[in-house]
């Protein structure tokens, strides 16, 4: 099986049994990644079980590209039952464990049962086995991760949770090498099944069907600049930063290393990196800190997601400006927030979910609704639904309203599809930057990667459906190859005499891999049959089609006044026009009719958002026809 590592590793902690099956039934319709991930889901985890239970699995999955350096293909997932919902999510990494599991000779990972005190597992190619970490307990994921490599070796890799996974944070992540880390509460997941770390090495190798073929896909790919944010655009002093690439990527993103001032180092990527910015500048009053960097270390540490943190703290810093808790009341140091001892102070609360810091543990809606006195109405639109901060809307990008409102979490890859070519239109039209998308370059990236040059105008509604579905069904293709959010796409060449990428590379790149020869239209289908597939899961889990398709209520009432990395809200309208969406609500009714049109494109009934027989059949999901019938899952045939 080029590509291929060829087996699944399954242990299950309740008995002690150790097993392995081949991966080939799974990876042959849903190529590896989130479709192999959500297929051993559908196959195993009764819906109606509690994310805390022993019967959910932890599905470690990568992709056919993972271990082929040059592509950026080489992160990986962990898949399951999510605390936060209480339903089917994802998380996905970056770093080298992925590659590990591959070459000790896994395509994925299956841990199920919850051990009788808590453990840690190694696998060292075919050596695996269950230890215990009762070393660990109460260890941060950092300090963890430093514990093992120093009893097992630097060469080891590492995944595990701090003390917010151990006290089932619902919102507790997972961190592994190169501080990679990943959401979805699957850190509390680890510590309902006492499970402390997963270590892994391997030596074996993954081999392409066509060796020379892929060096010439990887030297092409080489030869096309990517622009550097962090880099380019700086939003830290540029002497503090350190360009980090992944392994495994092509020439990197804007991922970078941060050096503070006690010789402190590491992580520096988007919201993580700046999340406690402006309330540290605010309390210093001076921009030369290195707290918000220590702030996002401590969230690594303690193991919590920062997004969530920076959503919580928005509202503590509402609740504590009109008086609905104080310093006293709440036990949290309010009056000191920006500082570094309050965030250190906050997290430990949560983390340990010590006095008030064991209701903020549960979500920051939770806590609203136990503190009551209308600090509910202070939740605002900062938040989204799944508590995660807000970002690249529906108010801005109407298309992008159809991905938070059919996800099981922020879809964070489809929105940058839309989010980052307008954002860089919107400078290049300010004179901000030369990012060369003019507005004609914007309207062939449309049509090639959009579904339609309709799609490049944001004055009307026209093509947005069939965006929103090209869009999705080619993101689902990626989250099971799998290749990076942040190099894929390749829709923008800057400096190319062609700027406007090509979209048949990923197909290549795939045929040289397993020696399958796939059109592009022809893995976009692939796409398609495992959304299909995670809609199925999500369905059987109680998601009530087009009742549970929604938005948060704030998109319809308050304007939006800034996006990430478009302050002005600049959109193209007709002809290109530079046209501002600051000041906009989404219309109800025009959603609703934009939700009609994608249930059409998707083939789904339009009036309940359930799928019909015909399409799964269409694409090979026979066996999940038959399962939904029999719950009466699916909408009548066809009229």
């Amino acid at each position: 099986m080029s590509g291929y590592a060829g087996n699944i590793l399954m242990v299950d902690l309740s008995s002690g049994e150790i097993c392995q099956e081949s991966s080939a039934p799974y990876t042959a319709r849903f190529l590896g990644g989130r479709g192999m991930a959500a297929k051993i889901y559908w196959d195993r985890v009764d819906p109606r079980i509690d994310a805390f239970a022993a019967e959910n699995h932890l599905i470690f999955a990568t992709g056919p590209l993972c271990g082929f350096p040059g592509f950026a293909g080489s992160r990986w997932q962990v898949c399951g039952k999510s605390p936060l919902r209480n339903q089917f999510s994802y998380a996905n990494f970056g770093g080298p464990w992925g590659i590990q599991l591959k070459l000790a000779g896994y395509d994925g990972l299956i841990v199920t049962g919850k051990a009788d005190f808590p453990v840690y597992l190694i696998i060292d190619n075919n050596n695996v086995e269950i230890k215990s970490a009762q070393a660990l307990v109460g260890k941060g994921a950092i300090s963890t991760r430093n514990m093992l490599k120093a009893e097992l070796g630097k060469s080891v890799r590492i995944i595990t949770n701090g003390p917010a996974g151990e006290n089932r944070v619902r919102f507790a992540t997972l961190l592994t090498d190169d501080d990679s880390s990943g959401a979805g509460g699957f850190g509390a997941v680890f510590g309902a099944k006492n499970l402390k770390a997963i270590a892994v090495r391997g030596n074996n190798k993954v081999k392409a069907a066509d060796p020379g073929r892929l060096d010439l896909l990887r030297k092409e790919l080489r030869q096309k600049k990517q622009l550097n944010f962090f880099m380019e655009f700086p939003i830290a002093p540029p002497e503090k930063l350190k360009k980090r690439v992944c392994q495994g990527c092509i020439k990197g993103c804007w991922r970078a290393d941060y050096l503070a001032e006690d010789g402190q180092k590491g992580k520096f990527m988007c919201q993580s990196a700046v999340f406690y910015n402006s309330d540290a500048r605010s309390f210093f009053q001076t921009k030369k800190t290195d707290v918000p960097f220590k702030a996002n270390r401590l969230c690594d540490e303690y193991g919590v997601d920062s997004r969530v943190i920076h959503t919580m703290i928005e509202w503590l810093k509402s609740c504590y400006h009109q008086q609905k808790i104080s310093d006293h009341s709440s036990g949290l140091l309010l009056s000191k927030i920006g500082s570094l001892e309050f965030i250190e102070d906050l997290l430990t609360r949560i983390s340990f979910r010590k006095g008030f810091g064991n209701v903020l543990a549960d979500g920051t809606r939770k806590a609203a609704t136990y503190i009551g006195n209308g600090s509910d109405q202070l939740i605002t639109d900062y938040m989204a639904l799944d508590g995660e901060l807000e970002a690249y809307g529906p108010r801005i990008y109407p298309l992008n309203g159809l991905f938070y409102a059919t996800e099981p979490r922020q879809p964070i890859q489809h929105l940058h599809e839309i989010s980052l070519p307008v954002s860089l239109w919107a400078c290049e039209v300010q004179g901000i930057a030369d990012t060369g998308i003019t507005f004609d370059v914007l309207k062939q990236i449309a049509e090639r990667f959009w579904g339609s040059e309709d799609a490049a105008d944001f004055s009307t509604s026209k093509g947005k459906a069939l965006a929103a579905v090209t869009i999705q069904n080619r993101q689902y293709l990626y989250e099971s190859l799998i290749l990076c959010n942040f190099s894929w796409p390749m829709s923008h060449i800057p400096g190319a005499s062609d700027p406007v990428g090509d979209p048949t590379l990923e197909s290549r790149i795939y045929g040289a891999v397993v020696g399958k020869e796939s059109e592009e239209m022809d893995l976009y289908e692939t796409g398609e049959r495992i959304f299909n597939l995670q809609r199925a899961i999500l369905v059987n889990e109680g998601w009530n089609g087009r009742q549970d398709d929604i938005l948060a209520p704030y998109n319809y009432t308050i304007p939006i006044q800034n996006d990430v990395g478009n302050k002005g809200c600049l959109v193209p309208g007709k002809d290109g026009t530079i046209t501002s969406h600051k000041g906009r609500v989404v219309e109800r009714d025009e959603f609703e009719r934009l939700k009609n049109e994608y249930y059409i494109h998707r083939g789904w009934d339009e009036k309940s958002g359930f799928q019909r027989e015909k399409r799964l059949l269409k694409l090979d999901l026979k066996d999940i026809v038959d399962q939904l019938k029999n719950k009466e899952l699916i909408a009548p045939a066809d009229g």
